[in-house]
């Protein structure tokens, strides 16, 4: 469970630094790494190549900067056909 403590972090991190991130990078998206912004990109594919090649698969808060918060829905967990069990 450590990686989605790191994470809990960085998206408070993220939450901390939203409003001067909504200035700057409205519709972007940032990479937020051990309390840090540390990329900013066009799309989540592009940060994602990015913050593996930099950083290896470790975790990295990566997160589009927008006004209102839209849930994420990914059909396969939404209507139940995956389900998921998260060890350590």
């Amino acid at each position: 469970m450590a990686s989605i403590d790191a994470l809990k972090k960085e998206l408070e991190v993220y939450e901390r630094m939203r409003e001067e991130l909504l200035k700057k990078y409205r519709g972007k998206v940032v990479a937020i790494k051990d309390g840090k912004l540390v990329g900013v990109y066009d799309s989540e594919e592009e940060a994602f190549r990015d913050v593996v090649e930099k950083y290896g698969l470790i975790p990295v808060l990566i997160k589009r900067v927008t006004e209102k918060e839209k849930p994420e829905e990914i059909p396969s967990y939404t209507y139940g056909l995956l389900d998921v069990v998260l060890t350590e």
